[in-house]
């Protein structure tokens, strides 16, 4: 999660949500988008905002909220699976194969997620460009978590208690300048399961740099120039998969050379070298003899909700 940009407004109505997204494309270039990946719940205002003024981005709708729609009418712990299966399927043979077995196991079930456009939900359909295969938005529901304490104060607390909660961020990402590896520690983690499984594979060159590759009753082509593989889980996430790196290991070449650059340590010190200025107290601030008057307080029925509210199917983590 890198802080970009963050906003009160009003209300999540239309206005607000293309305010902010003119708001965001600002600094990165005022662009239409081609090169943005947007992912949020299919809230009407936020695809408005999106097709507006950034009509050319990949906008992916989080899968969590598109399950918990869907499962309304469709329950039971295997249809759940076949969704995940389907949802998280990197190329289109498993998502194909997955989306049969839905369909033997409820055939109204498998028509009724076909109504979902598969470009914004799927693995198997969404672009590479980004090198991420997020399909969820939980970097939002992570950001609500990180200023829960902050939410229940004054809005000018509010914006001061995030602005050095992000300050301090910023400083402790830093730390990764005294580390010795090559790329982002969970990068290289990923890579070592993907090392581990790639000693199943059975190589065959093609070419120098071109492999056909046996793994798991399966066959897929890796192309180590393009860095592209059948599966493709590399061209996804930036990662090798598995089959790839047991081609670069039949070459003697080393995995962690062909990780995209966004993961590598000096992309994250780039990203993190800049810093939040520091900020004096309140009664250091100018004093003016004009005052605004604050905004009108909506107040919603029930008790100010502080968490998202969860999905009676959903998951829970251990010990909650």
């Amino acid at each position: 999660m890198y802080p970009l940009a963050w906003e009160v407004v009003e209300g999540e109505n239309n206005d607000s949500w293309e305010w902010f997204f003119i708001q965001l494309n600002k600094p990165i270039g005022e662009t239409d988008g081609s090169e943005l990946t947007i992912i949020s719940d299919e809230h009407r205002a936020i695809l408005n905002g999106v097709q507006k003024v950034i009509p050319k981005a990949e906008h992916r709708h989080c899968a969590r909220h598109i399950y918990a729609n869907w499962h309304k009418n469709h329950k039971g712990d295997e249809l759940k699976m076949a969704f995940w299966k389907i949802v998280k399927a990197y190329n289109e043979a498993d998502y194909y194969d997955a989306l049969t077995e839905m369909e033997q196991l409820s055939p109204t079930a498998t028509q009724a997620f076909k109504a979902y456009d598969p470009r914004r939900l799927c693995r198997s359909f969404i672009q590479t460009k980004t090198k991420c295969d997020v399909i969820v938005n939980n970097m939002a529901e992570t950001f609500n978590g990180y200023i829960l304490n902050a939410r229940t104060k004054h809005l000018i607390f509010v914006m001061e208690d995030i602005r050095t909660a992000l300050m301090q961020r910023i400083v402790q990402k830093r730390q990764m300048e005294v580390s010795h590896h090559f790329i982002c520690p969970r990068i290289q983690a990923k890579l070592e399961k993907e090392k581990e499984e790639a000693a199943k594979c059975a190589t065959m060159p093609s070419s120098l740099m071109l492999f056909q590759v046996s793994h798991k009753m399966d066959s897929v082509t890796v192309d180590l120039t393009c860095k592209t593989c059948t599966c493709r889980k590399w061209e996804l996430t930036g990662v090798p998969c598995c089959h790839s790196i047991a081609c670069m290991f039949f070459l003697h070449h080393a995995p962690e050379e062909y990780v995209h650059d966004y993961y590598k340590k000096q992309t994250y010190m780039k990203a993190y070298s800049g810093s939040i200025p520091p900020c004096c107290g309140e009664r250091h601030w100018p004093r003016k003899e004009l005052a605004l008057d604050p905004t009108p307080i909506k107040i919603g029925p029930g008790r100010p909700r502080k968490k998202r509210r969860k999905d009676p199917h959903e998951e829970k983590k251990p010990g909650s």
